[in-house]
């Protein structure tokens, strides 16, 4: 079973110095859980770092990571590398499938990406995360059909707002 304490928790153990944020999301990007560094240093207007004021990421620059992480992901899948990787203005960006025995006929369920600062190697960034998705394939993957049930169930349920609208072909009510 996937317990969201305890999904927090193994993220926050992949951050260290240089590793700022870790996230598991769905391939679409919609964000399951998150762990950022709450020693992040945010600049001031002048551009100096204020240690004095350490701050986390803010919930909008997470969104911001995991949709580029999906975006990223978009983009590499069905590659050579089994990971996707951008060093963009937010720093390094890594994204891993989480799953057991690739599919290339299937999305993965989640995505695990990790934002780090340019100076961390990208081979540390896939050690670690490649620790972490190993680890958690087995329970993501034993919610597989789980999943592709309710996913088929709504999308086949037309929206109640829909329903009772009026269509060219039937008269309103």
């Amino acid at each position: 079973m996937l317990i969201l304490p305890k999904l927090h928790a193994y993220l926050t153990q992949l951050l260290s110095p240089g590793i700022h944020t870790a996230l598991l999301l769905t391939p679409e990007g919609a964000l399951v859980s998150f762990a950022s560094d709450p020693c992040l240093v945010s600049p001031t207007a002048e551009g100096e770092a204020t240690p004095t004021h350490p701050q986390s990421r803010s919930k909008d620059e997470i969104r911001i990571v995991a949709g580029l992480s999906a975006e990223v992901w978009a983009e590499t899948r069905g590659g050579e590398a089994e990971a996707g990787m951008v060093e963009s203005e937010l720093g390094r960006i890594l994204v891993l499938p989480i799953e057991e025995g690739a599919n290339e006929d299937q999305d993965p369920l989640l995505l695990l990406a990790l934002n780090a600062s340019p100076d961390v190697d990208w081979d540390l960034l896939q050690v670690k995360a490649k620790k972490l998705a190993n680890y958690l394939a087995p329970s993501v993957n034993k919610h597989r059909g789980q999943f592709a049930t309710a996913a088929s169930t709504t999308a086949s349920t037309p929206s109640k707002a829909r329903s009772n609208a009026a269509s060219p072909n039937r008269p309103s009510r």
